[in-house]
C-alpha cells in the first residue's frame, strides 16, 4: 500500500483541506493530527479539553476547540442546525454537547472540510452524527464503507489491487442496499483513486448456477444498480473467481460477460461475507487491507480502527483529505 499512500499524501497535499478531530483528548489522535498538519495534509481542528490536548502537542500551533469552555461555539452551530431543520435550539445546543456531534455539525455549517473520528467512539456513533449533521450526498440513499486490498502473487483487478464493499456498515442488506454499495464505492473509487470501477456483485451462485433467494437478492440488485446508474460497468451474481480470473469468467459465464473476469471492485452480499474475506485476505494472502474508507456522505469521513497508531492516523486522515 505505499504507493496509495504516496498518493494520498500527495492528493492531500494539493488541497490541505481542515479536517477536524472530535477525539483529540486522546494522545495518539492529538499527536496524529499534529503530523498531519505538519505534512501539509491537512489544516487540523481539535476537539476537546484545551490544557490536555496542550499537554500532548507543546507548542505546535494547531486550533483547539474546548467545547466544554466555549459555549458560544456551540451556540453559533445549535443556530445553525435549529435553522436548517427547524428545530428547538436549545435542543440542538444540548445535542452539540457531544463531542462527535459537534464536529460533524461544524462539517456540516462548513467550518471544516471533512471528520476524521471513530478511534475511541463506536463506528455506529460516528457514522450516525455524521448521517445527521453532514447529510448524504446527492443521489445516495445510504453510507457505506469499503476496504482497499492488495494479495500477494494477484496480478488482476487495478494493478493488483480490489476493493472489497461493504464489510464493516451494512449487515444484512437487501436488493435495494446492495445496489447502492456498488454506485456509492464506484463513485468513490472513481473520485479517489481514478479507477474506472469494473463492479462485481459476488453470491455463491454463478449466473443462475444456484437457484436459491440470496442469489436472486444479488441478481435484482444488478438490475437497480443499472437502473440507476447506466453507465456503471456492473454485472452479478457471480462467484468470486468468475469475477477476478478471465479464464474461469469464459469458461463459467455463457450469454452476456460485462466484465470478462477483470473486476476491481467486489461487492460482497453480507457483511458477514465481506469481513471474513478481508481478514483471509490479510492473514492468507499478505493482503495488508486498508483502514474502512466510508462513502455516500455529503463531505468525507474518516473512520479508524481502535488499534491504530500514529501512522495509521495520518494515513486515513490523508485518504480523508484527498477526498475534500
Amino acid at each position: 500500500m505505499a504507493d496509495l499512500r504516496t498518493m494520498f499524501i500527495e492528493r492531500a497535499r494539493e488541497k490541505c483541506p481542515t479536517v477536524i478531530f472530535p477525539e483529540a483528548e486522546n494522545e495518539v489522535i492529538a499527536k496524529a493530527a499534529v503530523e498531519a498538519g505538519n505534512l501539509g495534509i491537512c489544516k487540523p481542528v481539535l476537539v476537546g479539553d484545551a490544557a490536555a490536548i496542550q499537554g500532548f502537542i507543546g507548542d505546535a500551533d494547531i486550533k483547539i476547540i474546548d467545547i466544554d469552555a466555549d459555549q458560544e461555539a456551540i451556540e453559533e452551530l445549535a443556530q445553525i442546525y435549529a435553522e436548517r431543520e427547524d428545530f428547538p435550539v436549545e435542543i440542538a445546543a444540548d445535542m452539540l454537547r457531544n463531542k462527535i456531534n459537534f464536529a460533524s455539525m461544524y462539517v456540516g455549517a462548513g467550518k471544516a472540510d471533512a471528520i476524521v473520528a471513530g478511534y475511541t467512539c463506536a463506528t455506529a456513533d460516528a457514522v450516525l452524527a455524521a448521517q445527521e449533521y453532514i447529510g448524504l450526498s446527492e443521489g445516495a440513499s445510504m453510507p457505506n464503507a469499503y476496504v482497499i486490498v492488495e494479495p500477494d502473487n494477484f496480478t488482476g483487478g487495478e494493478d493488483g489491487m480490489l476493493i472489497y464493499a461493504d464489510p464493516v456498515m451494512v449487515v444484512q442488506p437487501s436488493s435495494e442496499e446492495l445496489a447502492s454499495i456498488a454506485i456509492n464505492t464506484a463513485a468513490s473509487a472513481e473520485k479517489l483513486l481514478g479507477w474506472e470501477p469494473r463492479v462485481a456483485c459476488l453470491s455463491f451462485s454463478t449466473k443462475g448456477s444456484g437457484g436459491h433467494p440470496d442469489a436472486e437478492k444479488v441478481r435484482r440488485a444488478v438490475e437497480i444498480a443499472r437502473e440507476m446508474r447506466p453507465d456503471l460497468l456492473i454485472d452479478g451474481e457471480l462467484q468470486l473467481d468468475a469475477a477476478i480470473i478471465p479464464r474461469v469468467s469464459e469458461k463459467k459465464i455463457k450469454g452476456e460477460n460485462a466484465l470478462k473476469g477483470t473486476a476491481n471492485i467486489l461487492v460482497f452480499p453480507d457483511c458477514d461475507a465481506g469481513n471474513i474475506t478481508v481478514k483471509a485476505t490479510t492473514l492468507f494472502a499478505n493482503g495488508g487491507g486498508t483502514f474502512a474508507i466510508m462513502c455516500g456522505f455529503a463531505k468525507p469521513v474518516g473512520e479508524l480502527s481502535r488499534n491504530s497508531d500514529v501512522d495509521g492516523i495520518v494515513f486515513s486522515t490523508a485518504a480523508t483529505a484527498a477526498q475534500c
